[in-house]
This record gives C-alpha cells, sequence and structure tokens, in this order.
C-alpha cells in the first residue's frame, strides 16, 4: 500500500514541497501523477483511501493487468460455465473430461465443498481452456468481478476394472464407462498414478473372494493352459489374418475361459455347438440377459434351451426377455430356483460341459478362490439332458400343441392350399419337435404329426396341380407361337420364371420339360437371328430365279463371277433361256442392296489336287473366302456339294436352306406367285 507521495518519489515526481531537503512541488508533474492514478481507479485497477490519494493498493485485475503487462478487454455481465475436477484438481481440462459423462446430481459433501468455486484468481487459472471466448490472454479478454449464480455437484458411476496376470499376479486397471461402453482414459490414467486409490479399490474387491487354502502346484496347472492360449490370440492378431474366425476356433479349444470373456464369447461357443445347447444360470445380471437377448435374436439354426434364477431387482427384465423367448421357434425358458451354472453342448456327437470351478488366483502373498469357466470334453450326461427336456416338455408341449393345432385348422380350411409354402408347412411343429420322444405327451404329439402331414401332402397336391395348369397353358401359347414374334416369346418365358420363382427348390423338377421346350424354341430363333453368307450356284438360279426374294434381306448373298458368265451363256439356250433371262433381271434388279455382293473365284486357295480351272470350283473358291462368315454354298450339284463339306462349307438346296432359316412354305409360295 503506498500514499501519493511515495508513488511520486518512486517515480521521481516532485509532488510535495519540502524545502528543508530541497524539494520543490511540480504542479505539471503533480497533475501528470494525480491524472495517472484517477485512469488507474476507474479501470479499477487501484482502490484509494479518499481524494486526496492517501492510499493506493492494486486491486487483484490490476495485479493480473501487471503480471501480464497489458490491460485486457473485460466483459461485463457475461454468464459463463466452468467445470471442476474434485477427484484430481486437474481444472485445467475438466470439461473435456466430464461435459458429456453421464452424471447425476448429487448433495453438496466433504469432497466436493473443499474448493471456493467464488475464487475469481483460482478461475483464471485454467479458465483460458475452457472458455477461450470470455478468457484469453493472448486476445487480451479477461472478466472481473465474477459473481457465482449456479452451482451444480455432479456425479458419475465407472467401473474399475482390473485385470490380473494370473502368473506373477500384478494388475493394471481401467475404468469403464458403461454409458459409451468404452475405456476412460482419464480415469484409468488417474487410478494408475495414484496406486493407493486402486490398491484400496483392489482390496474391497479382493474380500468378496474366499481363501484358497493350501494351494499345490497341480492346482496352479491351470495358469499354463491361459498363458498358451494368450500367446495363440496375440499370435492371430499379429497375423491380421481372418482373426474373427481363427479366434472363434481358438475359444472353442479354451480348456479355461475368465468368466466374463466366456460371457462375451457365448455366442461363438454357441455357434460352434450342433442341434441343441442348454444354458443353465445361477446368477443372473443385466449383461447376461442381453447377451442372451442377442443370441436367441441372431441364432435360429439349433434349439436354446435356458434355465435362468428368479431374481427380484431384474423381474422386469426377466419378463420381458420370457416375451422375446415367446416369440422365437427354437428358444425356451424356464425361471425358477437354479443351483449350478451349466453350458452343454455338442458337436460331433460328443457332448461337452462348461462348469465353473474355483483355482487358486496368486496376489501378493495369498491365493484367493477364483471362479473359471472349464470345458469338460466327451461326458455322458445323457440321463441329466433327458431330465432337462421333460423339464421343458411339462412347460410348454401343452401351449405349443394348442397353437400348433390352431394353426392346422386354420390352413386346412383355406381356400387355396397353394398359396402355403410346402417349408412353412413343414416347420409348423418345429417348436415341438424336440420332444417327440416324451412318452408323457405322446398322444398329444403323435395327433400333431399325423395331422401336420395330412396338411403337408393336400398342400403338396394344391401346389402340384396349380404347377401343370400353368405348364399346359403356356404349352399351348408355345405350340402356336409364330417364329415372327419373339416379343411374345420373351414374354412367355419371363412369366414362367416369375411363376416358378414362387415355388421351392423340390418343384423345379416339374419345369424341367417346359424349359426344354422354350429352349428348343430359343435355338430357332437364335438361328433366324444369326446372319449368314449364301454363295449361290448357277442351278439354284436356274431352278428358282427368285431366291433372292426366298433369302429375303437378313442374309448376305453372294454371286461369283463364274456364276454370271454361266447365266450369260445360258440365256442363248433355248431350254434355259428364260429361266437364265429372269435370273438376271432378278440380280440386275438387287444388286445396289446392301446384302447382295459380287466376287471373283481366288482359285489359290483350293487344295492342290482340285482343277483349278473347273467352273465349280472356281465358285468353290469364292465360298472360301467368307469362311469366317458363316457361308453356306446354296446348290443342287452333289458333287459340289462333297467338295464343300470337305473344306468345311455347309453346302445346302433351297429346301433344306429355306427349312434352316425357317422360311414358311407360304411365304416362298407367295414370292413365286409374284413372278
Amino acid at each position: 500500500m503506498l500514499s501519493f507521495e511515495d508513488i511520486g518519489e518512486i517515480l521521481g515526481f516532485n509532488v510535495i514541497d519540502n524545502p528543508s531537503q530541497k524539494k520543490y512541488k511540480d504542479y505539471a508533474e503533480y497533475e501528470i501523477l494525480k491524472d495517472a492514478l484517477q485512469s488507474l481507479e476507474e479501470f479499477e485497477m487501484i482502490t484509494t483511501g479518499d481524494n486526496s490519494y492517501s492510499y493506493c493498493q492494486l486491486t487483484d485485475i490490476g495485479k493480473e493487468y501487471f503480471q501480464k503487462g497489458k490491460k485486457f478487454k473485460v466483459h461485463t455481465n457475461k454468464q459463463f460455465e466452468l467445470y471442476f475436477d474434485n477427484t484430481n484438481d486437474d481444472h485445467s481440462i475438466a470439461k473435456d473430461n466430464f461435459e458429456f459423462l453421464k452424471s447425476v446430481n448429487t448433495e453438496e459433501n466433504s469432497i466436493n465443498s473443499r474448493i471456493n468455486y467464488e475464487d475469481e484468481q483460482l478461475l483464471k487459472t485454467f479458465a483460458e481452456n475452457q472458455i477461450p471466448e470470455i478468457y484469453n490472454v493472448k486476445k487480451m479478454n479477461s472478466f472481473k468481478d465474477s459473481v457465482l449464480i449456479e452451482k451444480e455437484h455432479k456425479s458419475v458411476t465407472l467401473y474399475a476394472v482390473f485385470l490380473v496376470d494370473v502368473s506373477s499376479g500384478k494388475y493394471r486397471t481401467l475404468v469403464y464407462e458403461d454409458n459409451s461402453k468404452s475405456i476412460n482414459t482419464y480415469f484409468s490414467s488417474y487410478l494408475n498414478k495414484n496406486r493407493e486409490n486402486a490398491d484400496n479399490l483392489f482390496f474391497q474387491i479382493l474380500q468378496k473372494y474366499g481363501i484358497y487354502q493350501n494351494p499345490t502346484s497341480d492346482d496352479f496347472l491351470y495358469r499354463e493352459v491361459l498363458i498358451k492360449s494368450q500367446k495363440e490370440i496375440e499370435k492371430i492378431i499379429a497375423e491380421d489374418k481372418n482373426i474373427s474366425e481363427k479366434i472363434a476356433k481358438n475359444i472353442n479349444q479354451l480348456k479355461f475361459i475368465e468368466p466374463f470373456m466366456f460371457i462375451d464369447k457365448l455366442d461363438t461357443i454357441i455357434k460352434n455347438s450342433e442341434n441343441e445347447v442348454w444354458l443353465m444360470f445361477n446368477k443372473v445380471s443385466k449383461l447376461l440377459i442381453e447377451t442372451l437377448s442377442k443370441i436367441i435374436n441372431d441364432i435360429n439354426d439349433k434349439y436354446l434351451f435356458i434355465y435362468l434364477p428368479i431374481n427380484d431387482d431384474l423381474e422386469t427384465e426377466l419378463e420381458e426377455f420370457k416375451r422375446k423367448v415367446s416369440e422365437t421357434l427354437n428358444s425356451y425358458l424356464i425361471i425358477g430356483n437354479i443351483d449350478e451354472f451349466n453350458v452343454i453342448t455338442e458337436k460331433s456327437n460328443k457332448t461337452s460341459i462348461y462348469k465353473k470351478d474355483n483355482f487358486p488366483l496368486k496376489i501378493s502373498s495369498k491365493s484367493i478362490k477364483y471362479k473359471f469357466v472349464r470345458k469338460h470334453t466327451n461326458v455322458e450326461i445323457k440321463e441329466h439332458i433327458d431330465s432337462f427336456r421333460q423339464d421343458f416338455a411339462e412347460e410348454y408341449v401343452e401351449n405349443i400343441s394348442n397353437e400348433i393345432d390352431s394353426l392346422i385348422a386354420e390352413k386346412i380350411n383355406s381356400d387355396d392350399l397353394s398359396n402355403y409354402s410346402i417349408k412353412e408347412i413343414e416347420d409348423i411343429d418345429f417348436k415341438i419337435s424336440p420332444f417327440y420322444n416324451s412318452t408323457e405327451h405322446s398322444l398329444i404329439l403323435s395327433e400333431i404329426k399325423e395331422n401336420k402331414l395330412a396338411l403337408l401332402k393336400a398342400v403338396k397336391n394344391a401346389r402340384n396341380k396349380k404347377i401343370e395348369s400353368f405348364i399346359v397353358s403356356i404349352l399351348e401359347e408355345l405350340k402356336s407361337l409364330e417364329l415372327s414374334d419373339e416379343r411374345k416369346f420373351k414374354t412367355l418365358k419371363a412369366k414362367t420364371n416369375k411363376e416358378k420363382e414362387k415355388f421351392e427348390e423340390i418343384e423345379s423338377s416339374l419345369f424341367l420339360d417346359l424349359e426344354k421346350k422354350f429352349l428348343l424354341k430359343e435355338k430357332e430363333f437364335e438361328l433366324i437371328k444369326k446372319r449368314k453368307s449364301i454363295i449361290i450356284d448357277t442351278n439354284i438360279l436356274i431352278e428358282e430365279p427368285k431366291i433372292i426374294d426366298i433369302i429375303g434381306s437378313l442374309q448376305n448373298i453372294i454371286f461369283s463371277a463364274k456364276v454370271i458368265d454361266e447365266l450369260d451363256g445360258l440365256k442363248n439356250k433355248s431350254e434355259t433361256k428364260n429361266k437364265a433371262q429372269d435370273a438376271i433381271r432378278e440380280i440386275r434388279k438387287h444388286q445396289k442392296k446392301r446384302n447382295i455382293s459380287f466376287n471373283t473365284s481366288k482359285v489359290d486357295n483350293l487344295p492342290d489336287d482340285l482343277n483349278k480351272k473347273s467352273p465349280d470350283n472356281m465358285i468353290l473358291s469364292v465360298a472360301l473366302q467368307y469362311q469366317k462368315r458363316n457361308p453356306i454354298l446354296l446348290t443342287n450339284d452333289k458333287g459340289l456339294q462333297i467338295k464343300a463339306e470337305m473344306l468345311e462349307i455347309p453346302a445346302k438346296t433351297i429346301t433344306e436352306l429355306t427349312s434352316l432359316l425357317s422360311l414358311s412354305k407360304r411365304n416362298k409360295t407367295n414370292n413365286r406367285k409374284k413372278r
């Protein structure tokens, strides 16, 4: 605390008269200092005793400005929210760690009341991390005269998980947050750094376990199996190849499994089983109910028989689970007084049972009793399973049989039995099937079997008649189908495929003959569509001068120079004059069409043993030039036909060609009438 005079003396200002000390008041310096102190007071950086500044004292904001060496922009009348860490006093990251935690309000207590929430200097030590828009040294933002409007004390439930090394007994701690289903890294780090707190929690847990008296070396043999399994899993993860599949296989081979891991991997164990799984739990939790709910929803290829104990605290959850079980076709549930933990599976006609057994877990100098799930293989427990099955039969058979009777009666009286699938009828008794060998309910069960078989027979007959009726109608349409109507053919085929999809695989054989008919018809259409290169011999033109019209525009027609030459010679002979002239006239008429072409012979293409000066061979050499373009040599000459086929050139007569191209006789007749 300094007076006006003290400040003036420190600054070297002459603000007082003291002739004895040769000090004389400089009124200019006096006014400068006074104005400066007035400004500081206005900015609330100092407090003063009176107008003459008999004493001056820095305020908190003044001290802050002094420390930072600059004056900040001060926010007033603006609300903000800060988070405090009552666990570790690390307020700077409290918002990051707590803002999104699912917490509940709690009363003030000795822990959360030890902080002075109104200490403005404390607030400013971490405000920049939480509210940088209000308090930021770099941007010269600050606040002053903060007032606590409201405070809320929050708490959150987290779970400390202790991972114990079965070999050394040492442990490390993870903190689990149930809401996010994840590890909370902040509190995990806190507990691992504060070993005393972690040890206290761990000690509380250990109190729940009894002491394993006088363990022998044999009692600890399980540790070797566990360590070996862990190394195998680590190897699988490191290789990163088919991780889920290989770990699943590994889980099913384990002889010892930690209980929580067993519940976590229960679906894997069940999926590896065949036919039936018996699940008997002497303790129930929300986690177990959630796990089983997912299992009965995801697994439907085997029967699941579940025993759960009565638990008044989980009555609502158990009732909801019971409802879910009732909606499945392969799950059964009995809630009662269950004394044992047993999970029974079957694989390749070998039965295994998982049971909880006590083993010594050495921690520090003591060995506690710790339960591991142990797998016992190749066990003979048929009598026990028969007894369990009888329990479920008593619970379920009567109700299920009534439901099935109602279903069968409803379906058998249906107007159209063909609407039901064969699989639907075959599975109508799926839920009651595990109890068919129950002697105490044999009368009810045999009646269900008989009624099911009668319904199944009626449904099959109705469906077969429906298929047969459909096939007959399609065959009639196919029979009258013209080869010119390919669109209708495709419509019929699509209609058949769509109808076939309505039926099951075992009924598909009824469509085989119809599918063969479609295949044959399809080949006919393909043959028509396939463009060919037709090389015409002279004798064909004499027989049918209008051959170009008969073949049509869908095929390529080739005339060799030798044919034109021969026609020119034949028009001078009385017996062939008219036909030759007609043929030349037709060729002339069509010669500019795109599918008509002319070519000369290349006798070098002919084999050496053929006469290269023969007119027939010259025509054949033209055909060889179209070898890769679906050639057909159209000729009545038997010798030329033989030579062409020797060279892999198809040779046809007019009749054979029209048949091949599926040209109707009516079209051929009409063309001839036009001549």
